[in-house]
């Protein structure tokens, strides 16, 4: 056996320090391969000395993942390739461009164990192997100053103990023990295999069982001697007389025919993400081979579940941030809105203008989005601004010329039929408000990222996001803890010194806070009780380790286990070296790329098995459709467990709490009267369904349109009207171009010769414009309905919609019905009625009842006149 690395095993993870051979090694330090390990040993296991590698890893390299010095680096070697000359190998220089984090992180990973230009150089074959070096040699002045920390800690004995020492870590005869480590990082083994020269003996400990080499014969080449550990005869196997449920597994897996089944594991289907959504229960682990993925969605079904989470992005001040460095493009030499950006920003909170905040006009925004649909540079959305402002103005004359009450709004729209445009809806008051934000979101993003300005430093490009913060006046306003808290730790790395005084490219800078506001900057929390504080959270596979010992929960449950995310066999090599290069070298450190890209599907067993040691409930799921992927099944694994599965299709997971509230007979008298004061077309949307009529009618004053298919509609009924009130083909396109300039000429003519045909021309003139209705003392044409239904009453054969036109015709509101309708439900939301006419009501988009297209088979509707 080697003198001075050991490896000990065992086959119980809840046991193992019962065991005589671990006796020797309960009071020296414990580093363990992930967080969650090392809270369960200790927890579990009564393990008072373990700690994270993760966390050792930033004692040895202090400042070297500093979010400022990562940022400075890329900052750099952006500026790097940016003067690159090398008219031969342009293609290579723009894939690096288009690359830079990932060649940055090769950088700093091969600089940080050790090697350096020189090192790789007489190994490539590659001319983007080569280049690599060349720009790596340019780079590391600016790694030097900060390894030079990681090179004294490791230099020996000494130098490596005071780190322990400074973490209260204590070393028991010269012995570290390395837990769950089955995968070995190249960063990790370089820093073990010093701790090996300076003299220390490292004890690797770690889940096996030989019975079993199915599951676990991949160890055997993780621990030997070709990586610089021990022979595998010198290993002290231990063994324990229980028997775990992930035995029954490895044995199946071998292809042994085993009687019974699983017991304490179920599984269960999911057709779509809001069914798994519904299902989420607080204190359970949930764990996930796509956690990312899982957690990005979750966030947007239930963003309350993340409220303390640290992240940067997950709040507003981090989206407004990144999209005002996001609005330049250096390469077009312009700047850049869209639908997302103005949204975020509008939603952020951190977008003033006056005395007023964006956030109270985020609902005014949506629904003159459509309006802007072919915009992108800043000047396309001003000048289109300004043409909404000149459309709305004149729209609005007739509704001024009868001096309307804001109260009146079921007169005005039957005066200005356009309002039922989403965008006219919105009044100029607003349109000048909004106006203001958008150019004020320009200013600021002009004087963060000046494209004209060429190079400044860094420390002034910092100065003027902290002036940006000041000047908001938003930190103390309304801002939570957390996100008071990130932004606290933001201004105080903007104010630290800045050691870079080089000047760089502003469009540069500009993409490396992009960079690193979606990667790199998170708040210095606590992470060993970051994993339990968030209400929900889906871990990564690789803390299932210490996961199965943390047993205070209400289960276990492995989630998004479907065959195309479950086992997952990439493993991508470092970026731009080849495989083969990394063979070449030859190095035990680097191997470790190569061990991980052999061993990814060997991985996945291992921790299926480890999963499976879990002693309480085990739930295992996945969703069949989400993502690009269709009718997904249960992972390989998942099947040879043979469970019965739970199908989830059909079940509603939301359950409303009845309504108790018990309106009395005055009450009820005052709104039956409201009601009943409205005009007679409004109950016909009663009558199609009573939850489009209380969105249309009661809650909104009157509907709008926003989608382009019920626009065009709209514009359909204009074009019928301009024709029957004489005009010709071209005038009426000329005039729909100015009131509509986002379409396309072409779209315009197609849209105004569909509607030209005679028989539509002749119903307006007769029945649109001919007949006539009346509300209070107003008078209007009939042709004001088109606007409402987007069509005329004759349009459907559907008997709900002609028995709901019968009120046009005289028949008389059913007060039992207007009863019925405010009469208290056992649900939160009013009945709907969903049917074929869903495609034509102005609230499908967020209506959970509507039904889509893809829903209603051959149920159209004609256009009869």
């Amino acid at each position: 056996m080697s003198d001075t690395v050991r490896v000990v095993t065992y086959e119980n993870p809840y046991t193992f320090h019962l065991l005589p051979d671990f006796q020797p090694y309960m009071d020296t330090v414990h580093i363990c391969a992930s967080s969650s390990l090392a809270q369960g040993v200790k927890r579990k296991n009564r393990i008072l000395h373990a700690y994270s590698i993760g966390e050792l890893m930033k004692k040895f390299y202090p400042r070297w993942n500093d979010t400022e010095h990562r940022f400075n680096q890329y900052s750099r070697l952006s500026d790097l390739l940016r003067d690159w000359k090398d008219e031969e190998n342009l293609k290579v220089i723009r894939s690096f461009k288009r690359n830079k984090l990932n060649l940055l992180i090769t950088m700093r990973n091969l600089t940080e164990i050790g090697l350096r230009p020189d090192d790789i150089l007489d190994f490539s074959k590659k001319i983007e192997e080569k280049l690599f070096c060349d720009v790596w040699e340019k780079m590391i002045p600016d790694f030097t100053p900060y390894i030079a920390d990681s090179e004294w800690n490791l230099q020996g004995y000494e130098t490596i103990l005071q780190i322990f020492s400074n973490e209260d870590l204590p070393i028991r005869n010269k012995t570290i023990v390395l837990h769950g480590f089955y995968y070995i990082s190249p960063g990790q083994h370089y820093v073990f295999s010093k701790w090996k020269e300076a003299g220390y003996e490292l004890v690797f400990i770690n889940l096996y069982n030989e019975q079993f080499p199915e599951i676990f014969s991949f160890l055997d080449e993780n621990f030997s001697e070709k990586y610089g550990w021990a022979k595998r005869n010198d290993w002290t196997l231990t063994t324990d007389p229980s028997t775990l449920r992930s035995e029954r597994f490895a044995s199946v897996l071998q292809g042994d025919v085993l009687d019974g089944k699983f017991e304490g594991i179920h599984e269960k289907a999911y057709e779509y993400m809001i069914e798994f959504v519904g299902d989420l229960e607080d204190g359970v682990n949930y764990v996930s081979p796509s956690n990312d993925q899982l957690q990005e969605r979750i966030r947007e079904f239930r963003p309350e579940a993340y409220e303390g989470e640290s992240h940067f992005l997950s709040y507003p001040i981090g989206q407004y941030l990144l999209h005002l460095h996001s609005i330049s493009n250096e390469d077009k030499g312009n700047y850049f809105l869209n639908d997302k950006i103005l949204m975020e920003c509008f939603s952020s909170g951190w977008l003033n203008y006056g005395t007023d905040n964006a956030r109270d006009y985020t609902d005014q925004l949506n629904a003159i989005l459509p309006y802007f649909r072919n915009c992108e540079t800043i000047d396309e959305w001003r000048d289109q601004m300004l043409r909404l402002q000149a459309a709305k103005k004149s729209s609005s004359r007739s509704i001024g010329k009868d001096q309307l009450k804001k109260t009146d709004h079921f007169k005005a729209v039957r005066i200005n039929p356009v309002l039922r445009f989403s965008f006219f809806s919105v009044t100029l008051k607003d349109l000048n408000v909004i106006k203001g934000f958008m150019e004020k979101l320009i200013s600021d993003a002009k004087w963060i990222v000046n494209i004209e300005e060429e190079r400044i430093t860094i420390k002034t490009h910092f100065d003027r996001i902290k002036k940006l913060l000041d000047e908001s006046g938003v930190k103390n306003s309304f801002l939570g803890s957390v996100e008071r808290d990130l932004v606290n730790q933001l201004e105080g790395m903007l104010m630290r010194p800045v050691e870079d005084g080089r000047t760089y490219h502003v469009s540069d800078l500009a993409e490396a806070i992009v960079v690193y506001l979606k990667n790199g900057f998170e708040l210095e929390l606590e992470k060993e009780n970051e994993m339990n504080d968030q209400k929900v959270s889906i871990q990564r596979l690789e803390q299932l380790d210490g996961l199965i010992l943390l047993n205070e929960g209400k289960g276990l449950h492995l989630c998004g286990m479907d065959e195309k995310h479950f086992p997952e066999d990439s493993s991508p090599m470092p970026w731009p070296l080849s495989e083969q290069l990394i063979q070449r070298l030859n190095r035990p450190a680097t191997d470790m790329y190569l061990y991980r890209k052999c061993n990814q599907g060997a991985f996945a067993k291992y921790l299926f098995y480890l999963a499976l040691c879990y002693e309480g409930q085990i739930s295992i799921s996945w969703i069949r459709n989400w993502d690009i992927h269709e009718q997904l099944e249960r992972s390989v694994y998942v099947q040879l467990l043979g469970l019965e599965k739970e199908d989830n299709a059909g079940k509603s997971n939301y359950q409303y709490s009845p309504i108790n509230i018990q309106p009395n007979d005055i009450e009820m008298a005052t709104v039956q009267n409201k009601l009943l004061s409205f005009p007679r077309e409004e109950f016909v949307e009663m009558y199609l369904c009573q939850r489009r009529f209380y969105y249309s009618s009661v809650v909104n004053g009157f509907s709008s349109y926003k989608s382009p298919f019920h626009q065009e509609l709209l514009v359909g009924n204009l074009v019928k009207i301009y024709a029957a009130s004489g005009q010709g083909k071209l005038e009426i396109i000329d005039i729909l171009q100015g009131l509509f300039p986002y379409f396309t000429r072409i779209r315009l003519r197609f849209i105004v010769e569909e509607n030209l045909k005679e028989n539509y021309v002749q119903g307006m003139r007769k029945y649109g414009l001919g007949r006539r209705l009346y509300y209070e003392n107003l008078e209007y044409p009939t042709s004001t309905i088109y606007f409402q239904f987007l069509t005329h009453q004759g349009a459907f054969q559907n008997e709900r919609w002609k028995g709901s036109f019968e009120l046009m015709n005289g028949r008389k509101v059913n007060k039992q019905d207007i009863d019925q309708f405010i009469s208290p439900k056992d649900g939160h939301l009013i009945e709907a009625t969903p049917s074929e006419l869903c495609k034509l009501c102005p609230h499908n988009e967020y209506c959970e009842d509507a039904l889509y297209s893809t829903d209603i088979s051959k149920k159209g509707f004609d256009d009869i006149e």
